[in-house]
């Protein structure tokens, strides 16, 4: 059985700095639960838990770090931005 969509291209049509990219992705009722209950346990949002995961997993098979994939900046971003949005959040309540 094939998966819809296209399949992934490495190198595809520039996006402008920012803009988002849409993953579909089909998970079973069981599985999605697991993976939102692990991410929440971390701290990050479900996007940024994924990709965290997957690049983990890209270094692994590489036999690389993390780092060296993609940057520190860039691992920054994504380990932090539960936190940007829980203090937008708090702003936005106290106000």
């Amino acid at each position: 059985m094939m998966a819809p969509g296209v399949r992934a291209k490495k190198n595809g049509t520039k996006l402008k700095r920012g803009a988002a990219l849409q993953v579909m992705v089909y998970p079973r009722r069981k599985t999605k639960g697991v993976l939102v209950d692990a991410a929440r346990d971390m701290d990050l949002t479900l996007s940024s838990y994924l990709l965290l995961a997957g690049l983990k997993q890209a270094a692994a098979l590489l036999g690389r770090d993390m780092t060296t994939l993609v940057g520190p900046e860039e691992l920054a971003r994504y380990r932090c931005s539960a936190q940007r949005k829980k203090s937008r959040w708090q702003t936005m309540e106290n106000n």
